[in-house]
């Protein structure tokens, strides 16, 4: 508020800077004082313009602050990898490289052979695989015509020492006991039998039939003697008839004293005589027949006895035979075992010749070659090199706990690589 005094019409005023008002006539510019109050006032639009501006500008802040969203930066490492999966590239089997056909970096497609094996070696195992194979089927035959008693089987050149032996005795007994059952079906001839076998056939015969004469011989023999020992007893007993007869009729002569006492006597004598020879011969007669029957069973025997002895000869070759047939048999049969394992040896070298070349499964790039000249000794456990696919990169972040709650699906990614700088070559 300024207050402001009144003053003549006829006089003239100025103010000084304080604002007083000063009298332009009078030389001693004294300062007059108004004595009424005048109050200035601003103009009404400008302040209100002020007011609603403040308020708007206000409102639209607090209500971008409560609705805009702030970008914040979230810096993770990762890495980029291809969409489809690394595929590793192993050898089937292992061998050594011969030939490398791709370099690192190289495109390939699928099918595309990748690299050679040398095959020399695995040619050679399967070389050596078959002719033992060969071996061992022939050893098989060599038994199994032994167990089926064919006599034209000939043994392999390479065959085991002892079994040899072994299969040389088998024969020699079945031989044995094709003779020895000829024997007992009475076949003189042998037709059926080798011709050493017929030979000893022929022999065993004769010795048999020899045997067998000579106690019938004996037989025949104690059967004259009996036959002679018999007519003898009969005349001995008729001279014993006689000579009693006639002591009979001198008894009564020797008692009634017409003859001699010596006579007598003698005549006694001699019937005593001729009884002690009857009785002797009847001994002899016995003895003779005791002897007959001997000989007869001796005879008897011969021939059981000579079938027994072939029973038990053929009971005791059969015996040896099992126990050869046995080994045999076990040879046998280990023999097949080892020509399984050879045949899946031979197999999984015949599948080792089949992956010679090596082939890419898929297509895309080759990385991380390690056969990277001939000459690379390769395993099965190991991968050999690396494709990696043609499909597109995908980025694989880790992003901490803490940030992880912020981020959703469909946000924009700035994806910097650190081998190329961002100075220089930006980002993706």
């Amino acid at each position: 508020m300024v207050r402001i005094n009144s003053l003549p019409p006829n006089h003239t005023s100025s103010t000084d800077q304080n604002g007083d008002a000063v009298l332009a006539n009078q030389p001693s510019r004294q300062k007059v004082q108004f004595d009424k109050p005048v109050i200035l006032r601003q103009s009404p639009r400008w302040s209100r313009a002020v007011v609603w501006t403040l308020v708007g500008v206000t409102t639209f802040t607090l209500g971008w602050a409560c609705l805009a969203k702030f970008e914040e930066a979230i810096p993770a490492q990762g890495k980029l990898e291809p969409k489809g999966n690394v595929q590793p590239v192993q050898a089937p089997v292992g061998g050594v490289v011969e030939q490398v056909l791709v370099v690192e970096g190289q495109t390939v497609e699928a099918g595309d052979p990748l690299l050679r094996f040398d095959p020399e070696t695995t040619q050679a195992q399967m070389e050596s695989l078959r002719t033992i194979r060969t071996k061992l089927e022939e050893e098989n035959a060599y038994y199994r015509a032994q167990l089926a008693d064919d006599p034209d089987a000939s043994a392999p050149a390479d065959i085991a020492p002892g079994l040899v032996q072994l299969t040389s005795n088998r024969a020699a007994l079945v031989a044995e006991n094709a003779l020895y059952r000829a024997q007992l079906a009475g076949d003189a001839t042998g037709e059926s039998l080798p011709p050493a076998q017929r030979d000893r056939l022929r022999a065993a015969n004769a010795e048999l039939n020899s045997r067998l004469s000579i106690a019938n011989l004996e037989v025949d023999q104690l059967r004259r003697q009996l036959t002679q020992t018999e007519a003898q007893l009969t005349n001995a007993r008729d001279a014993l008839r006689v000579n009693q007869n006639i002591l009979d009729r001198i008894k009564p002569l020797y008692e009634a004293g017409g003859i001699g006492e010596i006579q007598y006597l003698q005549q006694e004598q001699e019937v005593n005589n001729r009884q002690t020879e009857v009785n002797r011969l009847v001994e002899e007669a016995q003895r003779l027949e005791l002897a007959i029957a001997q000989a007869q069973e001796q005879f008897r025997n011969t021939s059981i006895t000579s079938q027994d002895e072939l029973q038990q000869r053929i009971a005791a070759n059969d015996n040896q035979i099992a126990t050869i047939d046995s080994q045999l048999t076990k040879t046998i049969l280990e023999n097949d075992k080892q020509l399984q394992e050879l045949d899946s040896q031979m197999a999984q070298l015949q599948q080792t010749l089949t992956y010679q070349e090596l082939r890419a499964p898929v297509s895309g790039t080759v990385f991380n070659l390690k056969a990277n000249q001939p000459g690379y000794v390769a395993n099965s456990t190991e991968p050999i090199l690396e494709i990696v696919p043609t499909d597109a990169l995908v980025a694989r972040v880790f992003i901490t706990n803490r940030d992880i709650g912020f981020v959703r699906e469909g946000m924009e990614v700035d994806v910097r690589i650190d081998s190329f700088p961002y100075s220089a070559f930006g980002d993706v």
